[in-house]
């Protein structure tokens, strides 16, 4: 059961997840003729199905419909293949319709698949350095981890022009849907997941706090350093994203690079599915030859979600709902850019992210543990009542270099979460950008959603 009933992408997710996925044109030629299907073995029948997120998902889902009660659920594309026959995989692929014929955008499409192919080819690549025993499943996930996305372009979304176009501006994925749609796509694809009941792995890893596992976080890693690859490497992250990566894979950031540009030379024998021109293999290493483009992109303030949300918040008995609302009333109705809810260990040591929101991108946050006693002059705020607003001089004097590091050392919001007595733990929000400052109004809303969320001592 989704924690996020109640958020604003919410009907969306429901009607996007009964969506009829299309095909891209290259699958209907591989698997049109079920007779040529049988000399081809099942590894080759799943590569082809895997250049292709539609089609691995229709695949899947039919699987795993016809194992409705089942413990064992399908997870891997080439094991849908093999639990439907190729009689039915052909049949699936007929019914389907194609890409040309139904989305609007096709070429968008069609290169949004791609980007979700060479992420697939990644994250089977990490599985390979790991030995994981189930690489498929790793694939599947990372296939599929711009399901939104995906679904916004198959529909349609009138809004979808000006994500476009923000993204073109190499912004991070969920703050140009955030600007465009009012909410992230990465929240969007989750839901969906959540909807379709699609594997376990799918879902989890379209959730931030899941990077503190390493499965999850190696398909997340994957993902991001595809994104980087469509767009030269040429982001405020790439350089950051390629470490994740070397870090994962046991490689210093340059053999990582070579091995990217590997990959890419094998995702170039398939680039003709996507109408696309070849992949220039030395793209990864561009990330060292020129400072990252950094678009400025803010939220705007909604007032009338923060007083909406204020509300709520001050209804809302259950307490983990209520610090999931907390985040998105500050994302949506102040305009923070990134907030995170670290909770405090039960003996009070240590500090751990648990819920956050715009990070989705950035899954280091989630890895991230901190000791109380490494705190320095910022453990002071679990002791105080009231909000600090921590501007750059006193970030560069008192914060540690640790969190300095992690959050890019910009101005932020730093308060403490109480339950009655209760220390929870600490909400840290910023706007991530050096170029988009803190203001009076967003310290006040931030004070004014934290007030609502914290549960004063009940008198006696």
């Amino acid at each position: 059961m989704s924690l996020d009933k109640d958020a604003p992408y919410m009907d969306e997710a429901a009607r996007l997840a009964a969506v009829e996925w299309p095909i891209l044109e290259a699958s209907d030629a591989v698997f049109a003729d079920p007779d040529a299907l049988v000399e081809r073995s099942l590894r080759e029948l799943a590569r082809y199905a895997e250049r292709d997120p539609g089609l691995s998902l229709r695949l899947v889902l039919r699987a795993n419909r016809s194992r409705r009660g089942l413990r064992q659920e399908v997870h891997a594309v080439g094991d849908a293949i093999a639990m439907l026959g190729l009689q039915n995989v052909h049949q699936e692929a007929a019914a389907a319709p194609r890409v040309e014929d139904v989305v609007t955008q096709p070429q968008a499409y069609r290169e949004m698949a791609a980007q979700s192919r060479l992420a697939a080819m990644i994250a089977t690549e990490i599985a390979g350095e790991r030995h994981d025993t189930e690489p498929g499943e790793l694939a599947l996930a990372a296939l599929l981890n711009q399901l939104g996305l995906l679904a916004l372009l198959v529909e349609g979304e009138p809004r979808l022009a000006r994500l476009m176009e923000i993204l073109e501006l190499n912004a991070l994925p969920d703050e140009a849907s955030y600007t465009a749609l009012g909410y992230a796509t990465d929240d969007l694809s989750r839901a969906m997941a959540e909807q379709m009941e699609l594997p376990e792995l799918v879902q989890g890893t379209l959730r931030a706090v899941n990077a503190a596992h390493h499965r999850a976080f190696e398909v997340m890693v994957a993902s991001a350093v595809a994104w980087q690859v469509f767009r030269g490497m040429d982001t405020a992250r790439g350089d950051r994203d390629l470490a994740l990566l070397a870090g994962l894979m046991g490689l210093t950031d340059k053999e990582a690079a070579d091995r990217i540009s590997a990959v890419i030379e094998r995702f170039n024998a398939d680039v003709a599915v996507y109408h696309h021109e070849p992949l220039d293999p030395q793209i990864p290493g561009r990330v060292w030859l020129r400072e990252p483009h950094r678009p400025r992109l803010a939220l705007m303030p909604r007032a009338d979600l923060l007083e909406e949300g204020i509300g709520a918040l001050e209804k809302e008995e259950n307490r983990e709902l209520r610090v999931r609302r907390m985040l998105r009333v500050m994302q949506f109705g102040v305009g923070l850019n990134r907030v995170v809810f670290a909770r405090l260990s039960r003996d009070g040591e240590t500090l751990r992210a648990e819920h956050l929101v715009g990070t989705l991108h950035e899954p280091e946050f989630s890895h991230f543990v901190i000791n109380r006693a490494a705190l320095g002059p910022l453990a002071q705020v679990l002791d105080m009542d009231t909000p600090q607003w921590w501007d750059r001089k006193r970030i560069h004097e008192q914060m540690p270099s640790a969190v300095r590091k992690l959050t890019g050392g910009v101005d932020c919001l730093v308060a403490r979460l109480c339950d009655g007595e209760r220390v929870l733990g600490l909400v840290y929000a910023d706007r991530r950008s050096r170029d988009l400052e803190l203001t009076p109004f967003a310290f006040e809303g931030f004070r004014r959603v934290l007030a609502a969320a914290s549960r004063t001592v009940e008198p006696r």
